[in-house]
């Protein structure tokens, strides 16, 4: 069968139709939204949190931050690989949305939980229960309480003594029945130990005649009756606790301890009324807060089998904030007011402000805040969610006054006992003499917080002409001394003293009637360099006329004093002023010794005194001996230590900047830095010294100098640029140029022209430059020769070796000029 072209794409298009058609019905969610109860999915939690996007079963309506339903995308190409592809996204959304959700859930229940257990750290009694040291068991090993009440599993005790003796441990049946011997059974369930006693008594004195009296004689068999084992009860705790249910406990537990079983009360469970029901009954009502503020609750029963504990929400809960000795939520009865608050919280701090209390309530609409003056504390009535804030006393005194300056006890006194100002002053122990009682001060601050002065003249007080001052609280009382008014005055002294502290002296606080000998005492007396009669005091001029142009602005005085320390002079005797200045001259003939050192080729090598300022080189070498056979008096050298100041050290620094800062680019200045202190090296001619003792060449001598006269040296030594740096035998026939060939010669980089030689005296030569030719200083024993390197570049070196030319070239051109007018002349 052949089709033609139309007919196969006809059949082509109805195809993929189809194919499209079948694919979108099998691949996307259905249309209706199915109803009853297996519509619901299971697995899928309910508590979904707002905003968070849910299926609603709508294909065609596209949930936030979900991808839209296969029927509504645009298929690329009509290619169905891609359409199941598109099919498979919702699904995986889906999954991806509900582990977010739980992830969600799961935070949010973390947040609540959170949430609940800080709440429950601010609720009053909480800790009590919030302890794992505490064993939430009773003690068994102790007496049998009279009131406990037996049941079966019960073991019974039953002790007979004195005439008879024997004993009996029964087990209560579960039907409640004990079976002794020789007597039967004996119903005990529900029966205390003293009614037990008595139960058991009456049966067995049929058996033992002496447990009751007898034809007048007394009893001589007695009967006890205890616990032995003890058996187990149920309880059941209901109602607001951390984990309510079924507790297994011992029949001696109480309420209490079936509280600790259950963890307590929780969030909004009640710490004052929880019930005890029994056989369907409240038997009584237990108040946690009874326990914790007394240490014992009468209601705290013994709890016995199937009891059920019921704790109920709380009815009214306030909020405790401040200056109390505990904060947080207080349970309270209705009958309880605000004093009762207090009390649960400890009482007051120490700091708190009792005369109200600020009491937040809720109303209806809004909240309100309500004053709670320190009379109503007994009467004012709470509400539950009412907060109580306590605040802090101001930081002032309603009854203090202070006091100080020139008085006795200065310090705070109270009002009471210091009403005025005159009161004050007696119970400050009185004024001290120094106080300028005409000037007090009162600083007050006024009801308006504005601080005034109040100046008092105390003398009109005391004499009667005026009206005593009555103080009030905060005042502050100054009585100034009449040396808070006055300059602290002193004396100083410097110069030749034995305890100078420095440069400018000693300042020694002034006292009246004090004489230079006085003073003198106090710094120690005078030094042995002082001058004794050149003690001399300046005095300041008071009221100079700053008119006159030759004004004199001080008078000076001038002591000879004693060795004894007493100032010879004539009237009366002189009396120091503030601030004089004593002044201490050095004797001008007193030098303490200096020495110098002669080392070398002298016949007494040493150190020796300076015997006069103008001393010479050869005044000491004459007093060393003389000079030795081996002297080389060409060598000698003078090293001499120079001190500067600091302002010669300032200047010289000073100067070495400006020197290097004017060196231009191309050149460079190595200076070494300026020290206080510095050793250099003196070239002296010893030849010339000696040939001509005192001459001008002969230096005078100074503190610290050595002279070193070295023997006869018979070397020359040869660095620098050279090829081979050597020491070499000096011999008188060799020039400069024979040693530099002794030590290779010199090197690309030497610089001849800059050649110098350091002689053994400390002296320097350097080489001389007549045009093309060097003239090099002429060797002598114990000398260095040293050859500096260049230090030029190429193009330095080029530009030298042009300017050199142009030199030449202009010396040629000169000499040329000059013979051309000497033939014209001719």
């Amino acid at each position: 069968m052949k089709l033609s072209k139309n007919s196969f794409s006809q059949f082509f298009f109805k195809f993929t139709l189809f194919i499209l058609i079948f694919s979108k019905s099998f691949g996307q969610n259905p249309v209706a939204t199915p109803t009853g109860p297996a519509a619901t999915p299971t697995n899928i939690p309910t508590n979904i949190p707002t905003g968070t996007p849910t299926n609603t079963g709508n294909a065609n309506q596209a949930t936030p931050n979900m991808p839209l339903p296969a029927k509504n995308r645009v298929l690329p190409n009509n290619d169905p690989n891609a359409a199941r592809n598109v099919q498979a996204a919702p699904n995986d959304q889906r999954a991806i949305n509900k582990e977010d959700s739980l992830r969600i859930i799961r935070e949010e229940e973390a947040n609540q939980d959170a949430a609940k257990a800080t709440l429950r750290r601010r609720i009053f009694g909480y800790n009590l229960f919030n302890t794992v040291k505490f064993d939430p068991t009773p003690a068994i090993n102790i007496a049998t309480p009279s009131n406990y009440v037996l049941g079966p599993n019960d073991q019974l005790i039953i002790d007979i003594y004195g005439y008879s003796q024997t004993m009996f441990k029964p087990i209560i049946s579960a039907d409640g029945y004990i079976t002794i011997e020789k007597v039967g059974l004996i119903y005990l369930a529900g029966s205390t130990i003293e009614q037990a006693k008595d139960k058991i008594k009456s049966r067995l004195s049929k058996i033992y005649i002496g447990l009751n009296p007898y034809s007048g004689f007394p009893a001589n068999t007695f009967l006890n009756v205890s616990l032995g084992n003890i058996r187990s009860i149920k309880v059941t705790v209901t109602g607001e606790v951390i984990a309510p249910g079924t507790y297994t406990l011992s029949s001696l537990s109480t309420v209490q301890n079936a509280l600790y079983a259950c963890g307590g009360p929780n969030e909004v469970g009640t710490y004052r009324k929880i019930n005890v029901i029994r056989n369907n009954r409240i038997v009584t009502t237990f108040d946690i807060y009874e326990l914790l503020m007394t240490g014992f609750a009468k209601n705290n029963i013994i709890l016995q089998d199937q009891d059920i504990i019921q704790v109920l929400p709380y009815t009214s809960r306030v909020a405790v904030k401040g200056n109390t000795k505990r904060e947080g939520l207080f349970e309270l009865l209705e009958d309880e007011k605000i004093n009762k608050v207090i009390e649960y919280a400890g009482g007051f701090a120490p700091y708190a402000y009792r005369h109200r209390l600020k009491v937040y309530r809720n109303t209806t609409r809004e909240r309100k805040l309500l004053d709670v003056m320190e009379n109503e504390f007994n009467t004012f009535k709470m509400q539950s969610g009412d907060s109580i804030v306590i605040e802090r006393v101001l930081e002032r005194f309603e009854n203090m006054v202070s006091v100080n300056g020139a008085i006795f006890r200065a310090g705070e006194y109270s009002l009471e006992s210091s009403p005025t100002l005159t009161q004050l002053i007696k119970s400050a122990e009185g004024l001290k003499g120094e106080a300028l009682t005409g000037r007090i001060s009162i600083i007050r601050t006024r009801d308006d917080m504005i601080i005034e002065n109040i100046s008092v003249n105390y003398d009109d007080i005391i004499k009667g002409k005026a009206a005593d001052i009555a103080l009030k609280r905060e005042d502050v009382i100054t009585i100034p001394s009449i040396f808070d008014l006055t300059e602290p005055a002193y004396v100083r002294i410097q110069g030749a003293i034995n305890n100078p502290v420095g440069e400018d002296g000693i300042e020694i606080p002034f006292l009246r009637n004090m004489t230079i000998e006085d003073v003198l005492v106090k710094v120690g007396g005078l030094s042995e360099s002082a001058s004794l009669a050149r003690v001399e005091v300046v005095r300041r001029k008071r009221n100079v006329d700053p008119t006159a142009t030759n004004a004199q602005i001080s008078d000076t005085y001038t002591f000879t004093v004693n060795s004894d320390l007493k100032v010879e002079q004539t009237g009366t005797k002189f009396v120091l002023y503030p601030f004089d200045e004593i002044f201490v001259r050095r004797s001008p003939n007193y030098v303490e010794q200096t020495f110098v050192e002669i080392q070398g080729e002298v016949i007494f090598p040493a150190t020796y005194g300076i015997k006069s300022k103008t001393e010479k080189i050869s005044d000491l070498i004459e007093r060393a001996g003389g000079l030795s056979p081996q002297a080389y008096l060409e060598g000698a050298t003078l090293v001499r230590q120079i001190q500067l100041s600091e302002i010669e050290i300032t200047q010289r620094r000073k100067a070495i900047n400006e020197i290097t800062n004017s060196v231009r680019g191309n050149q460079a200045v190595e200076v070494e830095d300026v020290n206080a202190t510095t050793v250099s090296s003196i070239g002296i001619d010893l030849t010339k010294i000696m040939q001509n003792p005192g001459s001008n060449v002969d230096m005078i001598l100074q503190d610290g100098d050595i002279i070193r006269i070295p023997k006869r040296l018979e070397t020359v030594r040869v660095q620098g640029e050279v090829l081979y740096p050597t020491t070499v035998k000096f011999l008188d026939d060799k020039s400069f140029i024979n040693y530099i060939s002794n030590a290779g010669g010199f090197t690309k980089r030497s610089l001849k022209s800059k050649s110098y030689i350091l002689y053994a005296n400390g002296s320097v030569d350097r080489t001389r430059r007549f045009l093309f030719v060097n003239i090099y200083p002429k060797v002598a024993p114990g000398s260095e020769i040293i050859i500096p390197q260049k230090t030029t570049t190429a193009q330095q070196q080029i530009a030298q070796v042009q300017g050199l030319f142009a030199t030449v070239a202009g010396t040629i051109t000169t000499l040329i000029g000059i013979f051309t007018l000497l033939q014209i002349s001719k």
